[in-house]
């Protein structure tokens, strides 16, 4: 019978027999499959992202003096909202919703949390809470 210190030198002597004469690397043959799910996985969601932007609409456009009066209103009682811009990009793609809380204002600029970016009132389009 073997002690362990024997039984771990043989599993050694047999792991390096193993891999000095009969594994075979397989190189960068082995990570292809991992690059092409990669790549994959991001043209579905660059396509994904597309089709939403082009499917997305402008909501219906507010007054100034009503989106001022929401948007104090969510700043007093700290709800968040969810705003839209009158700007489309170059082909015409409508622009994307914003959501966060009022952190206040600034000249005649909105702060939402989690952006880094002020946002023009004359700008927006419609608000809403999220």
């Amino acid at each position: 019978m073997m002690n362990q210190d024997e039984e771990l030198q043989e599993q050694l002597k047999r792991a390096a027999h193993f891999f000095k004469y009969d594994y075979q690397d397989r190189g960068l043959v082995k990570w292809q499959g991992f690059f092409l799910s990669d790549h994959t996985a991001d043209v579905a969601s660059y396509s994904n992202n597309r089709a939403q932007n082009i499917a997305r609409q402008d909501q219906q456009e507010m007054t100034q003096e009503a989106i001022g009066r929401y948007l104090m209103k969510a700043f007093d009682q700290h709800f968040p909202v969810t705003l839209q811009l009158r700007n489309h990009n170059d082909e015409g793609v409508v622009s994307p919703f914003y959501h966060g809380k009022v952190l206040g204002f600034q000249d005649d600029d909105v702060i939402l949390s989690g952006h880094q970016r002020r946002f023009p009132m004359c700008d927006i389009l419609y608000v809403a809470r999220h």
